[in-house]
């Protein structure tokens, strides 16, 4: 598996020293969707290096703060997990469950940081917004310091290696091989339909579900959104063409859901501050608490009324 290459010449090679010479990356040439007659070792190192060159092209805008790049590192390590979880027993060994464990850490920062964006970006022009920005500022920079560590840089080096010759691609028993030289086409297609059942049966009684089980639909809905977004190319077209129906209202779904994740998040953040503590209006506090439970229950029903799409 070729190693990413940094801007400043092309013999500059990634090590797991932090330094301020990382520069964006050049993409190799790759085909941007899979093929049917492709093997899922192939496929899988093919999601994963976009998912992780994704990561390193963001990675000098993230550092700087940039609202966006953070956001689409999240989204770049969410597809990278996804993709993860579904290829499961092709893939999963003992150098995945560490990596994963680093990638849980660095996450935590990320979704810290990531949260505070949409808190602040909800709350424009409210008292509370000052807040929010000083709270940002710290979890930007301990976020900042996780970038620059040389545990991110092991973490980041240690997931090329695992992609191109982790003990997962040396397994040598039949079952093992077989797995990596199954066709894109036969595995998606049996993988897809096992995601969307497991969906379908989450999904049910969506508006009367706690929010912790309606995460648990939410970050399922995501993954499979996901894993048909990287699928295109190795299904047959009429195939691809019945999940794409499906991919359109999983990303409503995911729209809703997420609007109602991100009206607990601030919440949750403005309560650990003791920011509704400060509310003297309690005429303005009771209006707005009526108001957000008309929007959670319309946010709700439209869910809902998705997801019963999704499992016609």
């Amino acid at each position: 598996m070729s190693r990413l290459r940094l801007g400043r010449g092309h013999e500059s090679v990634m090590t797991s020293a932090a330094s301020s010479d990382r520069e964006r990356v050049v993409r190799p040439k790759r085909p941007r969707h899979l093929s049917e007659a492709m093997r899922c070792e192939t496929a899988f190192r093919l999601i994963l290096s976009e998912c992780l060159e994704e990561v390193a092209t963001n990675h000098e805008a993230l550092s700087s703060g940039d609202p966006a790049a953070l956001h689409q590192t999240r989204i770049a390590l969410t597809r990278l997990k996804a993709a993860v979880a579904f290829y499961g027993p092709m893939v999963a060994d003992a150098e995945w469950t560490r990596l994963k464990s680093e990638l849980k850490w660095l996450s935590a920062h990320l979704g810290a940081t990531r949260d505070l964006d949409v808190a602040i970006e909800n709350s424009k022009e409210m008292p509370e917004e000052q807040m929010l920005r000083t709270a940002r500022a710290d979890a930007f920079e301990a976020l900042k310091e996780a970038l620059q560590s040389d545990r991110y840089w092991q973490w980041f080096d240690g997931m090329w290696d695992w992609v191109g010759s982790g003990p997962w691609t040396a397994r040598q028993n039949r079952r093992a091989a077989q797995r990596r030289a199954v066709p894109v086409s036969v595995f998606h297609a049996r993988r897809l339909a096992r995601w969307h059942g497991k969906l379908c049966q989450k999904s049910r009684g969506l508006q009367g579900m706690g929010k912790n089980k309606r995460h648990r639909v939410r970050l399922a809905g995501k993954r499979l959104r996901y894993a048909i977004e990287f699928s295109e190319g190795g299904l047959p077209p009429d195939e691809y063409a019945s999940w794409r129906i499906v991919l359109k209202h999983l990303r409503k779904g995911q729209q809703l859901l997420g609007e109602l994740n991100d009206d607990e998040v601030r919440r949750a953040l403005l309560e650990s501050a003791d920011a509704l503590a400060r509310r003297d209006d309690e005429r303005k506090a009771k209006h707005q608490r009526v108001h957000e439970r008309k929007r959670k229950s319309r946010l709700l029903r439209r869910a809902a009324d998705i997801y019963r799409k999704i499992a016609e």
